[in-house]
């Protein structure tokens, strides 16, 4: 990320303005015990550009100081006004350990779990849209219209709409709705007994998830083949991170005959990945 990040632990959201003024040459978050984010907080940071994370519940100055610093030591970010050491604390993969707020666009801000991926130290703040019938309105109409505003529309750039499931598909309806299409593709995670195995069988494609334990299989369900071949897609995701799961779905894609014209997803959290026409709403820290 170019410029990095500088992180403070502040005891309010005035605080952290008045430490983070200075810092012009890189992105700029406040910790802030969750008892000081209120409304007016919110507010505040959001205009003066400073992200936010929080404690947990109960959490105070001393939480918030531990938090920067985990993180901070974590992802190689700048400590600013660090103030006296925090207390050690342990944290295992899973643990919540704080919130941090993710705004996408202009209108639309949620609290998101911040928690250590099993398996690695990356922290992440989950952004999980299982369940999440208003968010996923939400972030599928702003999508729609980030799509539009950059002259994506169907009929021009593409035919059909792809997702691959689960947390994308939710939202990806919505955006086929937008579109005023009807059909979409959802590739699956694994093969189905119920897949016709003739008089063609299931595409298979293998993909690499930072979110998902080991190796995982993208399925073409061949009774879906018919809406893909010799079309043009729009492939629509929630998350992308290494960008693993959208390159296997090109490729699976392409040896269904399809062509991929543009890719869009909610959040970006990893290096841009060399796809067709990348469209994104939120770049966020975590």
């Amino acid at each position: 990320m170019p410029g990095g990040v500088a992180l403070a632990a502040c005891e309010s959201a005035d605080v952290a303005l008045e430490i983070l003024g200075g810092v012009t040459d890189r992105r700029r978050a406040a910790v802030l015990p969750r008892t000081a984010l209120d409304d007016q907080a919110r507010v505040l940071l959001r205009g003066a550009d400073v992200e936010c994370i929080t404690t947990l519940d109960g959490g105070g100055l001393d939480a918030a100081r531990w938090l920067a610093g985990e993180l901070a030591a974590n992802a190689g970010w700048m400590e600013v006004g660090a103030g006296p050491p925090a207390a050690t604390r342990a944290a295992a993969p899973g643990d919540v350990i704080g919130w941090y707020e993710l705004r996408i666009g202009a209108t639309l801000a949620t609290d998101r779990p911040i928690t250590r991926l099993h398996g690695s130290d990356r922290y992440i703040a989950s952004f999980n849209l299982l369940g999440q019938g208003r968010l996923n309105q939400a972030c599928g109409d702003l999508l729609y219209r980030r799509l539009v505003d950059d002259g994506i529309a169907a009929g021009e750039a593409f035919d059909v709409i792809v997702c691959a499931e689960s947390k994308a598909v939710g939202m990806a309806q919505v955006v086929v709705e937008c579109f005023g299409q009807d059909r979409y593709v959802v590739l699956r995670k694994g093969m189905k007994n119920y897949m016709p195995r003739r008089p063609r069988e299931p595409l298979v494609e293998q993909a690499v998830s930072i979110t998902t334990a080991g190796s995982q299989s993208l399925v073409l369900d061949p009774v879906d083949w018919p809406l893909l071949e010799g079309r043009r897609v729009l492939l629509v995701d929630d998350v992308i991170a290494t960008g693993g799961t959208v390159r296997a779905a090109c490729r699976l894609l392409e040896r269904a005959g399809a062509q991929v014209t543009a890719t869009a997803a909610v959040l970006l959290k990893g290096p841009t990945p060399d796809v067709p026409r990348l469209v994104t709403l939120a770049r966020p820290l975590l």
